[in-house]
């Protein structure tokens, strides 16, 4: 590709379809011309190939004229904060001929900042000042493409507005008469209304004003549209006035919105998770020894009580730390191809049971079954904590429907909302008529630990778990509310055909082998590590620990026939359960190897393969009975 396809293939081809009427060329930061379009070349009197390698300021600009145009360029080049510039001054048409212009200069960078090229474009302005290429001739051609221009155009005098295109309508919902004779600050938002007054009237006054900056936009309905504002000095009617060009900025600030909550929702997942995991391994202790304990006790024992509170506030806390691991994508994930309106149907009574009487529950199912590869369980709690919400929402009452149709997501959609894949997925939709949210709540409803509620009504993890799992499923979810109007969360779930082939993770099954075995611990946290081998002790079975991976596979290394079964931790340091099960298999390809972690990342399809035979996964915290449950089974199979 050479450097002409290059600048072709980074600007966008609105830009160059839009000014082809006027004389355009890209040149590099030294003045070298790169490529001109047709009508530049008609009015400087050169082909394209003669012109393109000439220097601009040196072959093209007048001695007199030339040292002043260079020095404004490189000023404005050496300005990070410039992106836009304006010049007027002649050029040399056929070499003598001198023709005034009016010049339009934008900066073009790459994602780094570097300036490729700079893309200049101008008109011919005669000896009164007049363009010949705008308003006064060839007005039908311009109003044309102005008219179909994706940007909103508004010509003012002194502050008056004289035109407006088709777009500037579009956008802010005022007809034409409206426009014309009103004052251009009456559709600026008040706080951006200084700024904008301050800019005009330096400009009347022949002061340096910004060429581009950002400001607001009032529509009629009274919402405010972020814009993008480019002014420049025109003839209209063959008198003075500026030309202000308005982009709308509202998909990219939406884009930009999207992308800062997606790296604060993982910063935050990632938070959520560690703290999850160090929870859990304390947990694990707390639960264990109490179990332990209430072995040991007598059962009439008035300490069994005390025990017993102990083993239900662990089992709570366990509950919070799944939460915590669904919201950052580390809860286990069991899936099966599911009709979707059927596990939703089944639900509804018990859903019905929880929201109360008074609140109306109704579900509109879509006329064709729709299939999902999904968690059962998970699909439940998504609705049961958004209708719990709902319930809450609507303290007297109201209503709550529910809707499942079949739609096909294209690529624009799915850029928009956090994916990549475009297709047919299952809209899940949920709407109320409660009491709806403001924008600052709205944006942070599936954040951990925020809720409205207060600090005594619930732990703030009921949306931040629905956002979690509707994750972990490959999909998309979306809210919107305003205050007293309700809310409606719509849920985009990938779809599958029935036929799809899903595996299932195998039931456990009760197995007790009374026989004393050697079983390896390996666990980097010291807590855990004799908690186990506690458990492991009072079961009767003979115990060796180590602290990672490698200290494992040197036991099994060493007596490779002495030990009948190894408890790995998934994550370790210098070795970690995944890897040193390989090494040990080398070693042992048939002894019995048993996985134990609180992340719950390591357990896709992939990892779950990499256990092979003869092994078992464990979530942190375990009891005392899965543990031995899971040795006891893994024993069994080996007999």
């Amino acid at each position: 590709m050479n450097k002409s396809d290059s600048i072709l293939s980074y600007m966008s081809i609105d830009e160059l379809v839009r000014d082809s009427d006027e004389l355009i060329l890209f040149i590099s930061r030294t003045g070298t011309i790169i490529l001109i379009n047709n009508r530049g070349c008609n009015i400087l009197g050169r082909t394209a190939d003669e012109i393109q390698g000439m220097n601009w300021f040196e072959d093209f600009i007048s001695d007199s004229a030339r040292e002043h145009v260079h020095d404004e360029f490189r000023s404005c080049l050496s300005d990070p904060e410039v992106s836009v510039f304006n010049q007027d001054y002649p050029v040399l048409c056929s070499g003598e001929t001198e023709k005034q212009v009016s010049w339009y200069n934008r900066i073009v960078t790459d994602e780094d900042g570097i300036i490729m090229c700079i893309l200049v474009s101008g008109h011919l302005i005669d000896e009164h000042g007049e363009s010949r290429d705008e308003f006064t001739e060839n007005e039908e051609m311009y109003r044309s493409a102005i008219e179909n221009c994706n940007d909103a155009i508004i010509v003012h005098k002194d502050g008056i507005i004289v035109f407006v295109n088709n777009t500037a309508m579009r956008i802010t919902g005022y007809l034409e008469d409206e426009f014309l004779g009103a004052n251009a600050l009456d559709f600026i938002s008040d706080d951006y209304k200084p700024l904008v007054q301050k800019n005009m009237t330096d400009r009347l006054n022949g002061k340096q004003t910004p060429s581009l900056y950002d400001i607001e936009i009032l529509r009629k309905d009274g919402d405010i549209i972020p814009a993008e504002i480019g002014v420049s000095t025109i003839s209209y009617d063959g008198e003075r006035a500026h030309m202000a060009i308005l982009r709308d900025l509202s998909n990219r600030r939406s884009l930009e919105d999207q992308l800062r909550q997606s790296h604060k929702m993982e910063a935050v997942g990632q938070l959520a998770g560690g703290v999850a995991h160090d929870f859990n391994n304390i947990l694990q202790v707390i639960n264990g020894y109490t179990e332990l304990a209430q072995g040991t006790i007598e059962e009439d024992s008035p300490v069994q009580e005390m025990l017993q509170q102990v083993s239900q506030a662990g089992e709570r806390a366990g509950s919070l730390v799944r939460q915590l691991f669904t919201f950052s994508s580390n809860q286990l994930i069991v899936t099966k191809t599911l009709d979707l309106n059927e596990v939703i149907a089944e639900h509804m009574t018990m859903l019905q049971r929880v929201i109360g009487e008074n609140i109306v529950l109704e579900f509109l199912a879509s006329g064709e079954m729709i299939y999902i590869n999904g968690d059962q369980n998970m699909i439940r709690q998504i609705l049961l904590n958004i209708f719990l919400n709902a319930r809450d929402a609507m303290p007297k009452g109201g209503k709550i429907l529910v809707k499942t149709k079949r739609v096909f997501l294209d690529s624009e959609f799915c850029k928009s909302n956090s994916s990549s894949e475009q297709g047919y997925y299952a809209l899940l939709s949920i709407s109320d008529t409660g009491c709806g949210m403001d924008k600052r709540t709205l944006s942070r409803i599936f954040e951990p630990f925020f809720s409205t509620k207060g600090i005594t009504a619930g732990t703030g993890l009921g949306l931040s778990t629905v956002y979690g799992m509707v994750t972990q499923h490959d999909g998309m979810i979306t809210a919107k509310s305003e205050p007293e109007n309700g809310s409606i969360f719509r849920i985009y779930l990938p779809v599958v055909k029935k036929d799809a082939i899903v595996e299932e993770l195998l039931q456990e099954h009760e197995v007790v082998v009374e026989t004393s075995k050697t079983i390896v611990i390996t666990e980097d946290d010291e807590s855990v590590r004799n908690l186990a081998s506690d458990i492991l002790l009072e079961a009767g079975h003979e115990v060796i620990t180590a602290t990672n991976g490698e200290e494992a596979v040197l036991l099994i290394s060493d007596s490779p026939d002495s030990v009948d079964l190894v408890v790995l931790d998934v994550i370790m340091p210098v070795l970690g359960g995944y890897e040193a099960a390989e090494k040990i298999r080398e070693i042992r390809p048939d002894i019995p190897l048993i996985f134990c972690s609180g992340f719950i990342e390591g357990q896709t399809d992939k990892d779950t393969d990499r256990q092979l035979e003869r092994s078992r996964f464990l979530s942190k915290p375990y009891s005392m009975a899965q543990l031995l449950s899971a040795i006891s089974e893994l024993f069994a199979e080996t007999q």
